[in-house]
This record gives C-alpha cells, structure tokens and sequence, in this order.
C-alpha cells in the first residue's frame, strides 16, 4: 500500500513541475524536469528493502530444515511476543500407550474390540491408536455400516445394529448414553493422575472406560523455558478436559491454558489474543486446526509430529490382510455381545443410525496448502525468530538508504527547474543515481547470507 501511495505522489508532483517548467521555460526544459523528479522520487530503491532480504532469509532457512511459504510472515515473526501451541505430540511425545481397561458387562478384550471397531477408521490419534493396540493384541474388528467423526468429541458408529460411541465422556453422555456413579468416579481418578480418558457407549449404556498415557516432550518442556526467557507469552490450545490437562501441564511453566477447545473456539481464543494487542504465533500438526490457522498472525506447522494422513504404509498393510479375513473377522465378533442387557435388540436397532453425511463440524483441509511456514521441530521456530529479527534489522537499513536516495536525488532533479541550476542532472544520469542507491541496498541485504550468530 505504501509503495502504491508513493507511486501515485510521485507521478503527480513529476506532472506539476513539468507543468510549472513548461510555462517558465522551454518544452524541453519541462520534459526534462518532470523525467528527472520522476525517476528520483521513484519507490524503486523503497521496494527493494524487503524482498530481498526476506527471499535470502528463506534460503538461510531452507539449509535448516525450515519450509517458509509466505515471505511477509518472516516479517511478522519478529513482531510476535504470544505463541500458542497445542497438548498432544507437542507438549507430549505424542507416543500414546493404552494404560487402563474398564469394562462394564464385557471383558477388557471384548470393550477393546468394540472401541477398535468404532475406531478402525478414524482420523484422531487416540482413534488410531486404540486400533493398532486390538490389532497388536489379535483382537478382530467387526465392518461398520455408518461413520461420523466430530473433530475434539468422539466418533459414532453403527456396527451389528448397534449404535457405539467413542470419544470425550462429556460428549458421550451428551448423545444419551448412561453413564453409573462408579464409572464416573473413575474417569474423575484416572484424569487426576493426567490420562486421557475415553467412555464407550453400546446403545444407550456406558460400556467401559479407556485410559491413555503419553509421556512429557522434554524439547517441547525446554522449548517453553526459552520462550520465557525472551518474555514471551505461552499459551496452550487444546480439546482434552480440564482435570486430565491440570495433572500434565503442571510441569510446563504456561502464562494461560485453554481446555475442551472445538477447532472453531481455538479460533476465538486466538483472535481474542489479537484483539488485546498481542501479535500470535500458533503451531500445530493437525490438519483439523485450519479455523486456528487462519486466525493467528503466524501460522506454523510442526513437521516432525504431523501424524496426517491416518493410513500410512504399515497400517495400510494391515488393513489389508483385515479385508482378506474379513469373514474370521465378522464371526469372531458375533461372539462379542454388543445390545445392552436389559434391551432387546430390536429396540436397540430402533435408534436413529449415525448419519453417513458427514456433521457440519470444521473441514478437513491439507494444512501444508495454508501455513506460513513448517519447521522440523520445536526449537527451529526460534532460529524463524533470529533470523526474522535480524532481516528485520537489515530491512530497517535497506529504508534508510532509500530515504538518503531521496533526499540526494530529488534536490539534484528539482534544480532542472532553475533557467541556470548551479548542478545540472538529466534523467540518465539521475537514473544512474537511483541504479547506485539500489546496488547499496543489494549489497546491504546479502549480509543476510551470513545469518545470526548461534
């Protein structure tokens, strides 16, 4: 916008001195003056600030594993002084194990393999490894006959006339499913210790609780120490509960923690952030966090932990041999015993099936097609910021040699106006001028080559 404005001023003063000369002087008098003005108060040497410096900062960048998509974010990043970032596979290794099996009416095998059958084909990290746990234990899952997954909540399914539900005890309860005293209880206890809990629904009765834990990401915990050593703000972003979020972030030292987030409300709380003044980075590595991505000032993807696509080589390879056995598969399930006890199956039947159209929650976007920038791991967005800072010093630089070319040049094209200047320059050579002024802000913006010191 700047360098449009100073374009059009530029045009405009050329066409009045030309104006004023050609009714003092000569015609050629006039052209000359308005040539020389316009080619000295051009934003030639202005526009070449930027570019230059941020397109060699991403190639510093580049020779570190750093992937910049959008070159004005390089800018933005040494303004940033909030960073918002995400619980699972970054706070945490991401490295999920299941801990806990509490089943109601079934066996432990048997609530496993409904909750695998719910979640055999999930997009969610628990999802995924609540299935390959069943797999690894030999544990057969039954075909589904309608999927719905709500980013955040859970999944619903509709498998052997009955309709399971997998996902955030809150939600599940939500959906009609009853949950006894004890079982609550225990999601209470085994939330307090910091795992994620999962409630499973057959119908319209709990069926069992899964415990899931993962391990504190020591790079993430120092990643964080330094943040604050450079007083910036942290805050954590996320859709697990409060009790579980409370027994693991007490390790982290974090200004502020968001829980039971929706895609849409990690957008809010950002842009609440924004609205207080705070200019925000937010990383993730999940493609549902789109609606964040496009609030945040700054958007980066953690390459390392992004566990997107859900089917990769060797679960593919293992979905294959479950379809070539698929019949061993649907008869070791009919063992499993998936109504409730105290309803018939018809009734049960009866219950208004998962849709097979989607719900209308966030949509699932390529995430890599909307960052502005990926980078390996955690630490690589403080080398984003040193090399920011420092393009943004060059770039500081860059502007005052542009201003110094004005302040040279555009005194030097005006005297053409005089009938007998006492320093006479035409256009060419007042050209040459701006050619010199732009060479020293190339020259001045290649010490970006050199980066920062480590």
């Amino acid at each position: 916008m700047k360098i449009k404005l100073f374009l059009a001023a530029d045009f405009l003063l050329s066409i009045i001195i030309a104006s004023y000369t050609y009714f003092t002087s000569e015609a050629d008098a006039a052209i000359n003056a308005g040539l020389s003005l316009l080619i000295a108060f051009s934003p030639i040497c202005l526009w070449l600030a930027s570019p230059v410096v941020l397109k060699i900062a991403r190639a510093v960048l580049e020779k570190d594993g750093i992937k910049i998509n959008h070159l004005k974010s390089l800018e933005i990043v040494s303004e940033v002084d909030t960073v918002a970032v995400p619980l699972n596979r970054f706070l945490m290794n991401g490295d999920y194990f299941v801990t806990d099996l509490v089943p109601v009416g079934l066996s432990q095998p048997a609530l496993l393999g409904v909750a695998a059958t719910a979640e055999q084909k999930a997009e969610h990290s628990l999802g995924r490894i609540i299935y390959k746990t069943a797999a690894g234990r030999g544990l057969k899952v039954h075909n589904v006959a309608a999927s719905n997954e709500f980013p955040g909540l859970g999944i619903e399914v509709m498998s052997n006339g009955s309709t399971i539900r997998v996902g955030n005890p809150a939600w599940v309860e939500q959906q009609g499913v009853a949950v006894n005293n004890s079982l609550l209880t225990k999601i209470d206890k085994l939330s307090v210790y910091g795992k994620t809990v999962l409630l499973v629904g057959i119908g319209r009765m709990a069926r069992g609780i899964i415990a899931l834990k993962d391990e504190i990401d020591v790079d993430a915990k120092e990643f964080l120490m330094l943040l604050k050593r450079k007083k910036m703000i942290t805050v954590l972003l996320t859709a697990t509960g409060k009790k579980t979020v409370k027994g693991l972030v007490k390790n982290f030292n974090l200004d502020a923690v968001k829980t039971n987030l929706l895609p849409e409300d990690k957008a809010r709380e950002l842009q609440i952030l924004r609205a207080q003044g705070h200019t925000v980075a937010f990383i993730t590595n999940e493609d549902r966090d789109a609606p964040a991505v496009d609030a945040a000032d700054v958007s980066v993807l953690l390459q390392e932990k992004n566990l997107s696509p859900l089917i990769v080589e060797e679960e593919e390879s293992r979905d294959e041999r479950a379809e070539r056995n698929l019949a061993d598969l649907k008869a070791e399930l009919e063992k499993i015993k998936l109504f409730d006890e105290d309803e018939p199956p018809e009734q049960n039947a009866a219950e208004t099936p998962p849709s097979a159209e989607p719900a209308p929650v966030a949509k699932v976007v390529n995430l890599e097609d909307k960052v502005d920038m990926e980078i390996p791991t955690p630490k690589k967005f403080l080398t984003v910021r040193k090399i920011a800072l420092r393009a943004a010093e060059l770039i500081q630089s860059n502007k005052k040699i542009a201003y110094l070319s004005w302040i040279v040049l555009v005194p030097l094209a005006l005297m053409n106006v005089l009938q007998d200047p006492p320093i006479k320059l035409g256009p060419l050579e007042i050209l040459g001028g701006v050619g010199i002024f732009s060479l020293m802000i190339i020259f001045n913006s290649l010490r970006m080559r050199n980066g920062v010191e480590q």
